[in-house]
């Protein structure tokens, strides 16, 4: 019985990298490709979602740097904490999450306020752009429900 389950792992092992069976993560499928030139991916990081004055949720993201062509990106690799903990304090002073998701965070928003900040932690315009190459929410969280407008609220009244 052994010796069968463990063909049969072996078999499965095989079979499984070689491409018969799909095994990439759909996160990771889904992502789009890495821009030409020289590039640096940074770890995961959690990135806060904050409403209302409130820390609600995390979105894990990795980030793509686009570097200047013919710059050494392994020169830039002590730094990529830097570039981390840059993208959480960013995420602790304004709203990166669009207004109706607390699951995800807007691309366009992350590289505009990301990218002088890249360039000042590299000390030069080493860096040309920043992408989102992957995230996910920590949990899942339904959109927000809109804050009620008090202008249409009526008038309170007032008892004589």
């Amino acid at each position: 019985m052994r010796r069968t389950l463990m063909a049969l792992f072996a078999l499965a092992l095989i079979f499984g990298t070689q491409g018969v069976w799909d095994l990439k993560a759909p996160a990771f499928a889904a992502s789009p490709p890495s821009p030409p030139g020289n590039t640096l991916n940074t770890a995961m990081v959690g990135v806060p979602i904050v409403s209302g004055g409130r820390l609600v949720n995390y979105v894990l993201v990795r980030l793509t740097l686009v570097l200047k062509p013919g710059t050494d990106a392994s020169r830039l690799v002590e730094k990529e904490p830097y570039f981390r903990e840059a993208l959480v304090r960013l995420g602790y002073h304004i709203r990166l999450n669009p207004p109706n998701s607390l699951n995800t965070i807007d691309p366009a928003l992350v590289s505009s306020k990301m990218l002088p900040l890249c360039q000042a932690i590299t000390g030069g315009n080493l860096v040309t752009g920043v992408q989102i190459k992957y995230q996910e929410p920590a949990r899942w969280l339904p959109p927000p429900t809109p804050a009620p407008n008090p202008a249409a609220a009526p008038e309170p009244r007032l008892e004589p």
